[in-house]
């Protein structure tokens, strides 16, 4: 069996306002050899969840400072506008997702449901007394009650 031992711990910072809705993931591990913890941040918008890897860096710290620290490096880089490229990158990643979806769409909408143009013709009938539609074989016009001739049909022609 294999055994697996996850020993990151992940703290999660809202970014301030002047970051449009933005979340910063920073997930740490303390590394023995380096005798530092190893700090990797990703960001994504809260609306969507789907997160870009921005970097990975050493932090010193121990168990009691490492998560303060992280909150202040953080901090610091919202305010030095060190997330602008990556949120700009995000946000034309999906417009594009969203203009390319739309395109995909569009395309699937013509081959589901294709339009076809046919040519309808219908007889239509009509009493020669008061010029009221009939149906096909009635005795008596309903609207005049003159007696109808099945037999002999006269023939309009269509201009």
């Amino acid at each position: 069996m294999i055994k697996c031992r996850d020993k990151r711990t992940t703290i999660t910072i809202d970014l301030p306002e002047e970051c449009e809705g933005y979340t910063v993931d920073c997930s740490y591990s303390f590394d023995k050899d380096q005798k530092q913890y190893l700090v990797s941040m990703e960001l994504f918008r809260n609306d969507i969840g789907d997160k870009q890897f921005i970097d990975s860096q050493y932090i010193a710290g121990d168990k009691s400072t490492i998560e303060y620290n992280i909150q202040h490096i953080v901090e610091y880089a919202s305010m030095s506008g060190y997330f602008d490229k990556y949120i700009q990158k995000y946000e034309y990643t999906y417009k594009c997702f969203d203009k390319g979806n739309e395109i995909f769409e569009k395309e699937s909408l013509k081959q589901l449901y294709p339009v076809k143009e046919c040519e309808i013709i219908r007889q239509a009938y009509y009493c020669s007394r008061c010029g009221s539609y009939i149906e096909e074989n009635q005795s008596y016009c309903s609207h005049c009650n003159a007696e109808l001739d099945w037999n002999s049909i006269e023939k309009e022609t269509v201009s």
